[in-house]
C-alpha cells in the first residue's frame, strides 16, 4: 500500500495532433449504402469515364484507361477493401467489351487485365493501410482515454491516501493525549502549589521579593515545559502539505520521543538510544517521518509489559540507507502473521487499542520515501523493526 501525500508522479500521454492528410483521409470513411453521396461520385465519374472512353476517345485508350484508376482509389479511401472490389469489377465491365470486341489490337485484352490487376493491386494496399491507420488512431485515442482515467484514479487515491495518513495520525494523537495529560499533570501541580504559596505570603503581608522572584521562575519554567509539551502535539497533529528537504533522523526521534517518553516511563520500560555518530541526513518530510516512528515505537511500548526493553538504534547501511531499528523486549509476532502485519486493518491488538492502519500508513510513507521497512520477531521474545532511509545526496529528486 502506497500511503504517501506526496505528489504522485503522473504518467500523462501528450495528446500530439494527428497530421491533418491523415485526418483528411480517414474522415470520408462510409458505410456502402445506395443513398451514400460517395456511392453516387464513384458512379457517376465511372459513367463519364466510360462514356468519354466509347464516344470521344479515338486513340491512345491504354493512356486513357489511367483515369479509372482515380475512382478506384476515392472508392479505397471511402469504402476500403469492399469500395476497390466494386469499383474495380464495374471498371471491368466498362472496359472489357472495348477490349474483346471493338479493339484491333489482340493485346489489347492482356494490358487490359494487367490495369485491372494492378488497380485492385495499389487500391488494396491504400486500403489496408488506411485500416491499419485507422485501428492505430483507435488505440491511440483508447491509450489517451485510458491514461486520463488512471491520472484520475491516481489523484482520488493520493486524496484518499493523505485522508488515511491524517486518520492514523489522529489516533496516534489520541494515544499521546493521555500520556501528556500525565506528562504535565506535575508541571501545573508544581505551579498550583506556588501560586497559593505566593497568595498566602502576599496576605500575611510575608513575602520576600527574592523568594518570590524564584518561586516565579520556576512557574515559568514550568509554564514553558506545558508549553512545549502542546506544541509538539498541536505540530504533529496538523495536517500539511509534505516538505521535502534534508532531514537528521536523529533530531527526528528526539521529537518522537519527547511526545511517547512518558509512556514508556509509565510502564517502567527502559528506551535506550545507540547511535552512529556522524549520520547524514535523508531526504523527506520531516512530519511524515515523525508519524511512522510514532507509530513503531508507541506499537512497541504496548507490545512490552513492564520493567521491559525497548531499544533504538541508528546507524549508515552498507547500502548507503540510513537505518533505524526499534527492537523491544515484547510479546513478538506470531509467525503466521508476519506476512500480514503491514495489511490495512489488521491487528492483533485486543481491547480497540488498534486501527490496523498504523503500519500500512508508516509502510507506505516509508515507501514513498524511496525506502522500506523489515521485520524481525520471534514469538513472546519480541520483535525488531528497521526502517530504511536513502542517503540525501544533495539533489532534490522525487521519491518514488
Amino acid at each position: 500500500m502506497d500511503n504517501s501525500s506526496n505528489e504522485h508522479p503522473q504518467w500523462h500521454l501528450k495528446e500530439r495532433p494527428q497530421p491533418k492528410i491523415i485526418e483528411l483521409l480517414l474522415r470520408p470513411k462510409a458505410k456502402i449504402s445506395l443513398w451514400s453521396p460517395h456511392a453516387w461520385l464513384i458512379a457517376v465519374i465511372m459513367a463519364g469515364l466510360g462514356y468519354i472512353y466509347y464516344n470521344v476517345v479515338t486513340t491512345f485508350y491504354d493512356i486513357y484507361v489511367i483515369l479509372f484508376f482515380y475512382p478506384i482509389i476515392y472508392a479505397a479511401i471511402v469504402y476500403r477493401l469492399r469500395g476497390v472490389l466494386g469499383s474495380g469489377l464495374v471498371a471491368l465491365v466498362i472496359l472489357l467489351p472495348h477490349a474483346v470486341v471493338a479493339a484491333n489490337d489482340p493485346y489489347s485484352l492482356i494490358r487490359l487485365i494487367l490495369f485491372v490487376f494492378f488497380s485492385f493491386l495499389i487500391g488494396g494496399l491504400v486500403a489496408t493501410q488506411l485500416n491499419y491507420l485507422e485501428h492505430q488512431l483507435e488505440a491511440y485515442q483508447e491509450i489517451v482515454y485510458l491514461n486520463k482515467e488512471m491520472s484520475n484514479y491516481i489523484n482520488l487515491l493520493q486524496s484518499t491516501q493523505q485522508q488515511l495518513i491524517h486518520a492514523e495520525k489522529l489516533n496516534a494523537m489520541g494515544q499521546l493525549a493521555a500520556s501528556v495529560a500525565h506528562e504535565i499533570n506535575n508541571p501545573l501541580a508544581g505551579i498550583l502549589v506556588y501560586s497559593k504559596l505566593l497568595a498566602k505570603k502576599l496576605s500575611n503581608d510575608s513575602l520576600d521579593k527574592t523568594e518570590a522572584l524564584t518561586n516565579l521562575a520556576k512557574m515559568e519554567s514550568a509554564v514553558g515545559y506545558c508549553s512545549n509539551i502542546v506544541r509538539r502535539l498541536l505540530d504533529f497533529a496538523r495536517q500539511s502539505e509534505p516538505v521535502l528537504k534534508p532531514v537528521a533522523v536523529s533530531d527526528v526521534i528526539d521529537q518522537v520521543l519527547s511526545l511517547v517518553g512518558h509512556q514508556a516511563e509509565m510502564k517502567k520500560i527502559k528506551v535506550v538510544r545507540e547511535e552512529m555518530p556522524g549520520l547524514p541526513l535523508v531526504f523527506g518530510d520531516s512530519g511524515q517521518l515523525q508519524q511512522v516512528f510514532i507509530n513503531l515505537i508507541i506499537n512497541a511500548i504496548q507490545a512490552t509489559s513492564d520493567g521491559g526493553k525497548i531499544t533504538i538504534r541508528t546507524w549508515l547501511g552498507y547500502d548507503g540507507h540510513v537505518r533505524v531499528s526499534v527492537q523491544d523486549t515484547g510479546c513478538g509476532i506470531p509467525r503466521e502473521n508476519l506476512a500480514k502485519i503491514f495489511t490495512p486493518f489488521f491487528t492483533t491488538k485486543k481491547d480497540a487499542k488498534g486501527s490496523g492502519l498504523g503500519l500500512a500508513v508508516s509502510h507506505g510513507i516509508v515507501e514513498r520515501h524511496g525506502g522500506k521497512i523489515e521485520v524481525e520477531s520471534e514469538f513472546d521474545k519480541g520483535s525488531t523493526f528497521t526502517v530504511f532511509l536513502p542517503v540525501y545526496k544533495g539533489e532534490e529528486k522525487t521519491p518514488r
